[in-house]
């Protein structure tokens, strides 16, 4: 699989709409086609590509298989459906020809929200993108906009560097992120399930989470959490109760100074396998020992072992 060229991604939504700034949302004049909508076959081969735009239904575009986005608030999704349905769909979504059909490669909020808000047609720009960039554009767009969750920031990053084979260091150059931003959103993963789950749904910002991630093992992260929901405690009040959690032990057992050479290939691991490691090294020239990796679900099992594997 070929690489993408180095800063492709933070040229944002530009490397797909020319002459659109990354971080302005609004639309850029497009020249629009004279097409008949209504008398347009969505699955016919003539098909209109570049800076143009075609009319299509919105329930004859497939979703977009590598979406990093999974969760979709219901109410912003109907204040846009009411937007839509008072003054149309005002930036058009980016589609691509797949076996017959136009496949979506960003703008599924307009897509849900145009269908829930009943219209029509959607206006769309049809690209030729190859199954490589899918995940690519997809990421690109909710990046610019901030309009992901942490969880599914992660995830999205994860991926990329899965697909990709890419370092955190490569990931950070590709989505214009400095490398310690990748770095804390992918420890995220190693949060349980359920946890995870609630930083997704609203229940807990980042920065609880991040809080969270200091705790000693996932029953205390998941009893944590709960007490976070139930009692409404800010990242505060949460970062202050794990520092009390951990001050038992830091008071009883006074750890011995670690060798700075141990502590060094132990932070390059950690950053490198996104959990965290501990170097046990027998004999001062560290000839034998054992290295301990921890993880905190089966799939961040799977994800480490995968990681190891390449």
């Amino acid at each position: 699989m070929s690489k993408f060229k180095k800063g492709g991604l933070g040229r944002g939504l530009g490397a797909l709409i020319p002459g659109r700034a990354a971080e302005d949302d609004t639309p850029a004049p497009i020249a629009r086609p004279q097409v008949d909508s209504g008398s347009m076959d969505p699955h016919s081969e003539a098909v209109v590509t570049g800076d143009r735009v075609l009319d299509l239904d919105p329930h004859a575009i497939t979703p977009n298989p590598k979406q990093p986005r999974t969760h979709f608030n219901e109410e912003a999704l109907k204040e846009l459906a009411d937007s839509i349905a008072r003054d149309g769909v005002m930036e058009p979504v980016i589609v691509r020809r797949v076996n017959g059909e136009y496949q979506l490669v960003s703008g599924e909020r307009r897509v849900r929200a145009s269908m829930l808000a009943g219209v029509a047609t959607v206006p769309a720009i049809v690209r030729e993108i190859n199954d490589a960039d899918m995940l690519k554009f997809g990421l690109i767009e909710n990046i610019q906009r901030e309009d992901l969750n942490a969880i599914e920031l992660a995830r999205g990053y994860e991926m990329l560097m899965r697909e990709f084979n890419w370092t955190q260091e490569q990931c950070a150059e590709e989505v214009g992120k400095k490398r310690v931003t990748i770095t804390n959103t992918l420890r995220l993963l190693n949060l349980p399930e359920d946890v995870q789950n609630a930083v997704v749904d609203g229940s807990i910002t980042m920065g609880h989470a991040r809080a969270l991630l200091s705790l000693p093992n996932a029953k205390a992260q998941l009893a944590a959490c709960q007490a976070i929901i139930e009692k409404g405690l800010s990242v505060r009040q949460v970062e202050r109760m794990t520092s009390a959690a951990e001050l038992p032990a830091k008071t009883k057992h006074a750890a011995p100074a670690k060798n700075p050479n141990i502590a060094a290939i132990e932070d390059d691991l950690r950053k490198t396998l996104g959990t965290r490691v501990s170097v046990a090294a027998a004999g001062k020239d560290m000839s034998k020992g054992k290295i301990i990796i921890d993880y905190y679900s089966l799939d961040d099992f799977d994800r480490i072992l995968d990681r190891l594997k390449r």
